[in-house]
């Protein structure tokens, strides 16, 4: 049996049991900042187990899950997979331990004709109600249900003792018993052995207790399930498989990547090849779903992941791959997974963007990180040492990528051996911390930030879409933080979120007129901030709402253009480019989008012109609801990131111009966005580009500032506006002239012409003697003294130049080009001024001295003494 088919039978089997079936949620968590992935099928449905949504008791799905927790034991063992697909039905409130036990038992034996007696069973050590199910109920012989502790069938593990508080309860595991071919041969082997003949295929969590501080485990008022078994386990039990990696969904990928090497399947070719395609796989699936490679939180996971492929591709190869190989599997792997997940197809152009460029750029890091080792390496010589520090060894691995063999070998080559236990240890610290980051939140069910005032209210009803006003009445009220918050049971104002900042307008009651200053959504309310010296009504208060409107009219004709600007960079730029980002406020829009270079001036002005024709032609704009694989099917687009119900919102333009799945607000026809400009376009990281725009009326005073500025440009020019480009170019040509002139010493050829000019004459001789230089050092003034003599050509001249340093001391030099004056017997002569020093040869001296306020007074003496030169 394939994959896609037992996922379909298992859904299709809950289906049966009255479950809603809901699609995979994101790899990219939703509303839970506590998590770097979607590691379990359960993190989607956190609403329904804290009990704040309560529409639906039961569910099942198949969530697309990522874990980088054991990410050494990829292709090591038969089960580690950083990417893998988790099945699983959901109580919340309703079924319990009976109902899961027994369905877990059915689906098994009667949908996928698993034997009975090929299962084995354990329960909590100290939970007798699902033992007795087990073995009353279900006749399932003692000996095969196995009774364990608390780090095994506890969840979370080790609570009652370690915490945390909250939701906990017993857990009760299925496991596949492979054959003795398997396992350890031992006659006391069982569920509990590590050799690997019992395969876990199945845990069902039973929630059914409280935690508090001390240990207490009083139980919950509403008991949950939460199941979860491995899809590919379960795969590899009923294709007959000894590994994952066999199965029908992975074994194709690991033979193309072993082909495009033309490698057999060795151990070690075979070991790469499945590393290689875990990460893939999971990097396809990441980056799929709006995962951006980058060097800091997820974007780091999925870039580690990503060099990790490379280097073992790197390894596989013998050398550095011909071409990228990462973009190719992709495709692959998108093939592959075609049935469960079209849209990877879809999103594969992106995708392969991606993986092409940080495979390039990590190739290129590797050079690199070749060289900062060599200078490691030659440090260590340099220190006598015997071993390349582990701190070095992990920084190489941790910031270039270098995997600890390629150092070991290089370092080997130099005579050193690399301090492998303490490079263990930084990566063990590594892999707690990943750890920490991918498994479920300890506070996952914590709902601690919901006020006591606010739990058990009905949710907020929106009514932005239709009116601006409307009465309501006070849910909650709370001063918090320093702000005043109301929530009320219906409303206008639209809330933040999806990118589109809050409302902002009025509440009246008894009288009053409140300003309403933000407006969020907090689980599945609207709360309205207003001033905290304000007065909050109390729960019950009648209020009259009131948006802004001339406000939400301006974001509305900033929503609607960034749904236009998608629309224009998808059809210029191509079908890789995605949201990846967004905010629409009143003053401008703002549209991060996936790209892997700079717009060019050319393509911002055909964006701009796309966007435009579109508001002048008026078109369109409409709203729908619409089943969400319906939307997709239409061509809906997605915001990465978003979470999206099975009704969703779609807003279009025109017939096919653009469709969005989006819960904003928007003009009626795009003529109401008046104008689109651009203002700037930006990098904000590898792979993501920025536009910034703006329309309506902020275009209007975009316009308006701007002519204001040309026509104060023209003034200041004393040209036409149209001329202002011409007049500059003038300028600055003769700007880069004069610095093209400047000579090393910092002084133009039209400063060293002006200071010939200003030349002393006696006789036939020329004194240059200009005002002390500030901050010039004696090589410079020197400069300039020869790039003056040369200036007077055969002319007989003196140069003088004085300058003052930081220390407030006198340095001169002096030039003389006449044989009448002896620049030695000068240079002494203002030292005797200066009560300083100086000397040097006939033709140049130079000198010094500590008293800056003498310095005037000696240039004072200088044409006297020149003048006694010339009667001798």
């Amino acid at each position: 049996m394939n994959t896609d088919e037992i996922r379909k039978r298992f859904l299709d089997f809950f289906r049966s049991k009255d479950h809603a079936i809901r699609p995979s949620d994101s790899l990219i968590p939703q509303g839970d900042p506590t998590l770097l992935f979607t590691g379990a099928g359960m993190n989607q449905f956190k609403e329904y187990f804290l009990g704040l949504k309560k529409d639906m008791t039961r569910a099942a799905t198949c969530q697309k899950c990522l874990r980088t927790g054991d990410l050494d034991n990829v292709g090591k063992t038969p089960y580690h997979h950083s990417f893998f697909e988790m099945l699983g039905n959901f109580s919340f409130g309703n079924y319990f331990k009976e109902d899961a036990i027994a369905w877990a038992v059915e689906f098994l034996t009667e949908q996928l004709r698993i034997p009975l007696e090929k299962l084995r069973f354990s329960v909590h050590s100290d939970d007798e109600e699902a033992y007795r199910i087990w073995t009353e109920k279900l006749k399932i012989p003692a000996d095969r249900v196995k009774k364990l502790g608390d780090r095994s069938n506890f969840w979370p593990a080790n609570a009652r003792a370690d915490g945390p508080n909250g939701p906990c309860g017993p857990c009760s595991e299925i496991f596949y018993d492979q054959g003795n071919a398997f396992g350890c041969g031992h006659a006391t082997c069982d569920v509990d052995c590590d050799c690997g003949r019992f395969a876990e295929i199945w845990n069902l969590v039973f929630t059914q207790f409280n935690r508090q501080e001390g240990g207490a485990l009083p139980p919950l008022a509403a008991k949950n399930i939460d199941t979860g078994a491995g899809l590919e386990r379960i795969a590899c039990v009923m294709q007959g498989k000894r590994n994952n990696f066999e199965i029908d969904t992975l074994q194709p990928l690991v033979d193309w990547t072993l082909r495009k090497f033309g490698k057999h399947s060795s151990p070690n070719a075979l070991l790469l090849s499945k590393i290689i395609v875990d990460h893939t796989r999971a990097a396809t699936f990441a980056i799929a779903d709006g995962v951006q490679p980058s060097n800091e939180g997820r974007g780091y996971v999925i870039r580690k992941l990503i060099r990790r492929a490379v280097w073992r591709s790197r390894s596989l190869a013998d050398q550095t791959p011909k071409e990228p190989l990462l973009a190719a599997l992709a495709a692959e792997t998108a093939k592959m997974m075609e049935e469960a997940y079209p849209e990877l197809a879809r999103e594969l152009p992106r995708v392969q963007m991606l993986l092409r460029g940080e495979e390039e750029r990590f190739l290129e890091t590797l050079e690199e990180g070749k060289k900062v080792l060599s200078r490691m390496t030659d440090e260590a010589l340099s220190r006598s040492e015997k071993k390349l520090p582990a701190d070095a060894v992990f920084k190489l691995y941790d910031t270039y990528g270098f995997p600890d063999e390629l150092t070991s070998v290089i370092a080997a080559e130099k005579g050193l051996a690399i301090d492998t236990a303490g490079f263990e240890s930084l990566m063990e610290n590594q892999r707690q911390r990943a750890k920490e980051a991918s498994k479920i939140a300890d506070s996952i069910f914590v709902a601690e930030d919901v006020p006591a005032g606010l739990k058990g209210q009905p949710e907020t009803r929106f009514l932005g879409y239709q009116t601006l006003e409307t009465p309501a009445v006070v849910l909650f009220a709370e001063k918090r933080n320093d702000a005043a918050w109301i929530v009320l049971d219906q409303t206008p104002f639209y809330a933040e979120q999806g990118g589109q900042v809050g409302d902002q307008g009025r509440l009246e009651w008894e009288g009053r007129s409140v300003p309403v200053l933000n407006t969020q959504k907090k689980d599945i309310w609207i709360a309205h901030q207003i001033d905290s010296r304000e007065r909050v009504p109390s729960p019950g208060t009648s209020v009259f709402c009131k948006v802004n409107r001339d406000r939400r009219n301006a974001i509305r004709r900033h929503h609607t253009a960034t749904h236009l600007l998608h629309a224009a960079l998808r059809k210029i730029l191509g079908p890789h480019v995605r949201q990846l980002g967004s905010l629409v406020s009143p003053e401008k829009l703002r549209f991060d989008f996936s790209h892997p270079k700079a717009v060019t001036e050319g393509e911002l002005g055909e964006i701009e012109n796309f966007v435009n024709s579109a508001i002048l032609e008026n078109l369109p704009v409409s709203t729908d609801e619409k089943n969400l694989r319906d939307a997709q099917q239409e061509g809906a687009l997605a915001f990465f990131g978003e979470k999206y119900k099975d009704r969703v919102r779609m807003v279009s333009v025109a017939a096919d111009l653009s469709k969005e799945l989006c819960g904003g607000t928007h003009v009626a026809r795009t003529g109401d966005i008046g104008i689109l400009l651009i203002t700037e376009e930006s990098s904000v990281g590898s792979g993501t580009r920025r536009i910034e725009a703006v329309s309506g009326f902020a275009a209007l005073d975009l316009i308006r500032k701007t002519r204001l500025r040309l026509d104060q440009a023209a003034n200041t020019l004393r040209v036409p506006a149209d001329e202002i480009p011409e007049q500059l170019a003038k300028l600055l040509k003769k700007v880069r002239e004069s610095e093209k002139s400047k000579s090393k010493s910092g002084v133009s050829a039209d400063e060293i012409r002006k200071m010939t000019e200003a030349a002393q004459t006696f006789g036939n001789l020329k004194l240059v003697s200009p005002m002390a230089f500030s901050g010039v050092g004696v090589n410079e003034l020197r400069s300039i003294a020869d790039q003056i003599r040369k200036a007077f050509g055969e002319q007989e001249c003196v140069t003088i130049l004085f300058t003052v340093d930081e220390n407030r001391s006198v340095r001169y030099v002096i030039a003389s080009a006449t044989p009448k004056i002896d620049a030695s017997k000068l240079a002494d002569q203002i030292a005797r001024v200066l009560k300083g020093s100086g000397g040097g040869k006939k033709e140049f001296a130079q000198g010094g001295g500590k008293s800056p306020e003498l310095l005037e007074s000696a240039r004072a003496e200088i044409p006297n003494m020149i003048a006694e030169f010339l009667k001798t």
